[in-house]
Order: structure tokens, then C-alpha cells, then sequence
């Protein structure tokens, strides 16, 4: 059982992890042609199916945090896009972007996001949360 400080904490982290995702997610939602016309012009396959999956994550991933429900599959699916986003940002890169931190910002931040997201995999959403209150 956790203190009531605790879960708060955590939902205060789900909070602040859930802000992070949802305003890029719900405007890429709105402009859906047009997230899908860069994974295209990037020359990612099935440029549509691949931004319906992005975008399902990232609007519907803080959606089910800000809830509390299904911790493990909703830190899972957002490491997963976070992973994906590094990945088209970078690409290759990445590791050189690693040995020179002083240039890579934005790498170590989106590397800290994973880092609160495993956190929450491992922690589960604290009291305050849909799936505790089943």
C-alpha cells in the first residue's frame, strides 16, 4: 500500500508525462494528411499505417495514463513511439548525437521520458488511478 504523498506523486508524474504527449498527438490527429504526407517524403513504408499507429499512441498512450489504466501495455506502447520518434529525428546519428552530449538536448530529454516511463511501467499508477479502483 502506498501513502497517500506517494500517490499523488505518481499521479502528478502522469500527469506531467501525459502533457508532454497529448498536444502533439491530438495535432497530428487533426492534421493526419499531412503527418502522413512526411512519413512519405522521410520514405518510411506504409507511411499510413505507420502514422495511424504513431498517432494512435500518442494521443490515446496519455489518454490511458492520465487514467491509470493498463500501466505496463500504455508505458510499453509510449517507450515504443518515443523510440520510433529518436529514430526518425536521428536515425543513425543517434549514437554519434550520445558521444557529444553538449549538441544532443533534445536526445537526452526524450531519453528522460523513457526514463519517467519506466518508472511508471515498474511503479504502476498509484492509488489514484482507474485500474486501483477496481
Amino acid at each position: 500500500m502506498l501513502s497517500r504523498s506517494e500517490d499523488f506523486a505518481l499521479l502528478l508524474g502522469r500527469l506531467f508525462v501525459a502533457a508532454l504527449f497529448l498536444p502533439s498527438g491530438f495535432n497530428k490527429l487533426m492534421a493526419f494528411s499531412t503527418f502522413t504526407s512526411s512519413l512519405a517524403a522521410k520514405g518510411m513504408p506504409y507511411p499510413a499505417v505507420l502514422a495511424g499507429i504513431m498517432v494512435a499512441a500518442e494521443f490515446l498512450g496519455p489518454l490511458t495514463l492520465l487514467i491509470g489504466l493498463w500501466p505496463r501495455w500504455t508505458a510499453l506502447a509510449l517507450i515504443g513511439f518515443t523510440g520510433v520518434s529518436l529514430w526518425l529525428s536521428y536515425g543513425q546519428a543517434g549514437l554519434n548525437m550520445l558521444l557529444r552530449p553538449q549538441q544532443s538536448v533534445e536526445l537526452f530529454e526524450r531519453l528522460a521520458i523513457v526514463g519517467g516511463l519506466l518508472f511508471y511501467f515498474s511503479s504502476g499508477p498509484g492509488g489514484w488511478s482507474r485500474t486501483s479502483l477496481r
